[in-house]
This record gives C-alpha cells, sequence and structure tokens, in this order.
C-alpha cells in the first residue's frame, strides 16, 4: 500500500514540473522554420539597406543585404550675364553584406541574434568647377562584420527591432583628375549604434 502512495506521489509531483519544462522549452524557442524567407529594411542615421534572410533552421538563417546612397548636384553662378561659376558633384555608394545569423527565442514573441559576416562594396565620386579642373574617385572595399540585435514579432509576419554593429574594412581607391592620379589603401572600424529594422517572414 505504501509503495503505491509513494508512486502516486511522486508522479504528482513530476508531472507538474514536466509540464514546467515543456513551457520553457516552448519559451526559449524561436517561431521561425527551416526553408522560411524574410525580407528585411534597416536604417540608421548614416545608412539603410534592404536585404533577405533564408532560414537554414528555427535558428539559424543566412543573411543578404545592400545598401546603398547617392546623389546628383549642379550649381550655376553668374553676374550680369556673365558665368562665373558652373560646377556639379555626382556620387555613388554600393556596399553589400553575406553572413550567418543566429537566433535565441526570448519568449512568445521575441528573439535575440548575432550576425557574422562578411562585406563589400564600390564608391564613386566626381566633382568638377569650371573654369578650375575636376576630378574623380573610385574605390572598393572589403571587410568583416559582426552585429547584436533583436526583434519583437507584432504578428507571426512582422517583426520590427533594432541592431548594433562592428566592422573592419580595407579600402583602395584611386583619384583621377588633369593633373595625374593619386592611390590609396587604408584600413578602417567603425562602430555603428542603434539601428532600426523591420522584417516581412513569407
Amino acid at each position: 500500500m505504501f509503495p503505491l502512495r509513494s508512486g502516486f506521489a511522486a508522479l504528482l509531483l513530476v508531472v507538474p514540473a514536466a509540464a514546467a519544462a515543456q513551457d520553457s522549452t516552448r519559451a526559449d524557442t524561436t517561431p521561425f522554420h527551416a526553408g522560411q524567407w524574410a525580407a528585411l529594411f534597416s536604417g540608421g542615421f548614416s545608412i539603410a539597406s534592404l536585404g533577405v534572410l533564408r532560414f537554414t533552421a528555427p535558428t539559424r538563417a543566412w543573411l543578404l543585404d545592400f545598401g546603398f546612397s547617392g546623389g546628383h548636384s549642379h550649381n550655376t553662378s553668374r553676374v550680369n550675364d556673365t558665368l562665373v561659376v558652373d560646377a556639379f558633384t555626382s556620387n555613388a555608394d554600393v556596399n553589400a553584406r553575406v553572413g550567418r545569423r543566429f537566433y535565441q527565442g526570448r519568449g512568445k514573441s521575441v528573439a535575440s541574434f548575432q550576425t557574422l559576416g562578411v562585406l563589400g562594396g564600390f564608391h564613386h565620386m566626381c566633382q568638377a568647377q569650371k573654369p578650375a579642373p575636376g576630378f574623380c574617385d573610385n574605390g572598393w572595399n572589403a571587410g568583416a562584420f559582426g552585429e547584436l540585435g533583436g526583434a519583437y514579432l507584432i504578428t507571426p509576419r512582422f517583426s520590427i527591432g533594432g541592431t548594433a554593429s562592428v566592422a573592419f574594412s580595407y579600402t583602395r581607391s584611386a583619384i583621377r583628375g588633369s593633373g595625374g592620379s593619386v592611390k590609396s589603401w587604408a584600413y578602417h572600424s567603425s562602430v555603428q549604434g542603434l539601428s532600426f529594422a523591420a522584417t516581412v517572414y513569407f
């Protein structure tokens, strides 16, 4: 009789503990699944990017994103119908990143993540001001980056969040003008503060 009562009491203790453990496991899992795609937009004070995520597991995904900026300005000054200054500036920057992202569930609708990967880009800028000679600056860069972030799922298909990242890159450039050309290279490191991110999941 006593063994039966002891076994029943042990069962009463084990079942709630198992249920609590199961709830904890569910809380720590992510809402993503292998084969899932996502489109993301991120922007900060100095950069904006568009990208895609391809999940290979509920906690892992490949990231590919592109950042771009550019513009063209033209300035003409005249004094008594006489052309004094005729100037223009044109610039374009294109950057790409490829990396592996790792997720951790922090509750039913929250996930944190870390990303490690490589980056590369191209820079172009031309400037001229008549009658002075103009010049063009073209270059490329390559390096590595890492980021920390989090996402809050407002719905199963949409999340908002933020990221902070660091990057290290090598840059080569060539400036060419009427007086000849100058080539240069440099190493750069940067820390980007918190940037906004919005993601749509498919």
